[in-house]
């Protein structure tokens, strides 16, 4: 019987000007195995952040990608057990989804004896439903520029970071469903210019672990006003995370999760934050993150 253990960090995206282009993989990681079964059943098991969240095996990503590659090769296991293990919370802009759902898709191949090669794994996670920067992200780790068009996926891994961030996420009662159509299709041309003169020196203090720069580079116009607007509490977080020593505030994705950037004291920074929120009357959790410069981590094991 062939069993496989697919480990996977975070991604922060649209991180300050980067918006669907930059993906930065942190020390926070789900951990999904796959293994073959004698009989015909599919048994799933999850523990950790977002457990329970799918009441039925089949809507998980992790199994709905496992599923899509053995259509792919019109090819399956005969039962599998699938056992989540996630650290990464699920719907917070740190692509959890998206991290299960490349699960599925490299545990899938490598039940069959891995025939997609890592190029092919990447462009069909991508395919079926997974965004270009956080499926590239998760796969190399460190900081990672990707875009996908009608030629496939174009990526590149720009930078292995060693700086730390700070992760604070508040819990929002229909973040989501409030978030959801706060970013306009268009925006205008002046603050789309203003973005682009910021992203290179962003991509630049990244790779070179210049927070200070990192920090005067984080300013987004397009979508970060509109999604912190339903962050409660927002504007006074930035100021006291500004006071306990952060360089820089801004949102992971979508939220409502933020990436803080400081160069020290970071738990006094997370502890502030934690606080900042209470006062707001928001309940939050904090971690302190490496960036994550492994990327995916692939074991496989064969037994009677």
């Amino acid at each position: 019987m062939r069993r496989v253990k697919v480990t996977l960090p975070a991604v922060a995206t649209e991180i300050g000007p980067g918006q669907d282009g930059l993906g930065l993989a942190l020390g926070l990681h789900a951990v999904v195995e796959f293994s073959e079964r004698s009989d015909h059943q599919l048994v799933v098991d999850t523990r950790g952040e977002g457990a329970g969240r799918y009441s039925v095996g089949l809507q998980h990503p992790a199994v709905l990608g496992m599923i899509r590659v053995f259509q792919k090769l019109e090819r399956a296991s005969l039962g599998v057990n699938v056992v989540v293990d996630s650290q990464i919370p699920v719907e917070s802009g740190l692509n959890a989804e998206s991290a299960f759902h490349l699960a599925g898709v490299i545990g899938g191949s490598n039940l069959l004896g891995a025939p997609l090669s890592r190029e092919q794994a990447l462009a069909f996670a991508v395919e079926t439903g997974g965004r270009p920067v956080s499926v590239a992200a998760a796969v190399l780790g460190g900081l990672v520029a990707a875009f996908a068009d009608d030629a496939g996926l174009v990526y590149r891994r720009l930078a292995a970071p060693t700086l730390k961030t700070v992760v604070v996420l508040p819990e929002l009662e229909n973040y989501s469903r409030r978030a959801r159509g706060a970013v306009p299709d268009r925006a205008a041309l002046a603050d789309a210019l203003a973005n682009l003169s910021r992203l290179p020196l962003l991509v630049e203090g990244l790779r070179t672990n210049d927070t200070a720069l990192v920090a005067r580079a984080l300013d987004d116009r397009l979508r970060q006003p509109r999604l912190a607007a339903h962050v409660t509490g927002y504007g006074h977080v930035v100021e006291i995370a500004r006071r306990a020593g952060a360089l820089g505030v801004t949102l992971c994705g979508g939220g409502p999760a933020l990436i803080v950037l400081a160069e020290t004291r970071h738990q006094l920074v997370a502890a502030a934050i934690l606080e900042a929120f209470e006062n707001a009357g928001v309940t939050a959790r904090a971690w302190v993150l490496p960036v994550d410069t492994q990327g995916v981590v692939i074991s496989v094991a064969q037994s009677p």
